[in-house]
């Protein structure tokens, strides 16, 4: 048993980065349990049609039953809606065999898909919502043993623990699938590269750039190079990089009658568009002088009062003439002309103003 308790627990946290490997671990789960059949359901708690399955080891046909015409009478929802995620309930010891007899549910439901008890355990909950795994003793079967209901019992922790880290690194990933899909539609062309150029994230407008016969832009060996500004570009890629938490921006006029520069910078391990990466890296954005852009609030997560403190610089407004405008503590504004330099790796007012007019911050 306990070699077999040493596999699950090893199934249960493969699953936290393969959603794959739910299917087989229930599969295991179920026959080392005692049971026949099992399912993870997620439970949407909005609608009164509450239950949907999404992984199953049960008749396909009973789950839509079920969902379509018994998931309001199912007793088992009373036991588990309040109940601590981690805690098994099972309906025999809790619900009791002389009212399961007589209750519609199982003898309209789970009788006529030969099914007879359940087990359920909550995995995880959210405002509205709950996934709960199931296990379930076919009619006929026998009853699971003391020794198969204590390992259900000693599994629950592993099982809750690994869900909630699905759970948190499947939001990361929709989180980062948005970030890519923002960045993928911004018309400026960017790029992620390591200090010696080499290219980790193009969007869509620099994979354009990329597949411009005789551009400007071209990839050899996986480094990003500029046909007539190359070693003007690796200079300041190589000036950007960040070395003991330091790195300079620095821009490239390509002088081509187009009015674009090259803003060449570093990034932050912690910034929101550097998630897959989380180390210091360095941007190039492709800008148009002729376009408005809010590209340094997108890239560098200013908050609203920094952007604002900013226009307000452009316009030539000293950091005393701004707190009229703000309504704030020349204290707050020098606050967030600090936090201005350092977000974007300017040192002076001048090359902060210098930095948001061409980025086209009106």
């Amino acid at each position: 048993m306990d070699r077999r308790y040493d596999r699950l627990v090893g199934l249960t946290y493969e699953c936290v980065l393969d959603e794959a490997n739910w299917l087989p671990l229930l599969t295991e789960l179920i026959s080392a349990s005692g049971r026949q059949q099992g399912a993870l359901l997620f439970w949407d708690q909005t609608e009164s049609g509450a239950l949907a399955s999404e992984i199953n080891l049960c008749d396909p046909g009973a789950i839509e039953t079920y969902n379509r015409e018994f998931c309001t009478i199912d007793p088992s929802k009373g036991f588990m809606l309040h109940r601590p995620v981690g805690q098994w309930y099972h309906d025999r010891e809790e619900y009791g065999p002389q009212r399961m007899a007589r209750d519609p549910y199982y003898q309209e439901f789970q009788r006529p898909n030969g099914m007879h008890n359940v087990s359920c355990l909550k995995l995880n909950e959210q405002a509205n919502s709950g996934v709960y795994l199931s296990v379930l003793t076919s009619l006929g079967a026998r009853y699971p043993t003391p020794q198969e209901q204590t390992l259900l019992t000693r599994l629950s922790e592993h099982l809750t623990r690994a869900a909630r880290m699905f759970g948190r690194i499947d939001e990361m990933r929709q989180q980062l699938a948005h970030r890519d899909l923002l960045l993928d539609q911004h018309p400026t062309p960017l790029w992620l590269l390591e200090g010696n150029a080499r290219v980790l994230y193009a969007n869509q407008a620099a994979q354009q750039r990329l597949g411009l016969r005789g551009g400007l832009f071209h990839e050899v060996f996986g480094r990003l190079h500029c046909r007539q500004h190359d070693a003007k570009l690796q200079a300041l890629v190589r000036q950007a990089a960040p070395r003991a938490g330091k790195g300079k921006a620095g821009w490239l006029p390509l002088g081509d009658g187009s009015g674009q520069e090259l803003l060449v910078t570093p990034v932050p391990a912690e910034a929101s568009f550097n998630q897959p990466f989380q180390r210091p890296l360095v941007l190039l954005a492709l800008l148009d002088a002729h376009r408005q852009s809010r590209l340094l609030g997108e890239l560098f997560g200013l908050t609203p009062a920094e952007q604002r403190l900013g226009d307000l610089l452009v316009r030539g407004l000293t950091p005393e003439q701004c707190t009229d405008q703000l309504g704030t503590s020349i204290n707050t504004v020098r606050s967030q002309l600090r936090a201005l330099f350092r977000k974007t790796h300017t040192s002076r007012q001048a090359e902060l103003v210098s930095l948001l007019v061409r980025l086209g911050q009106r």
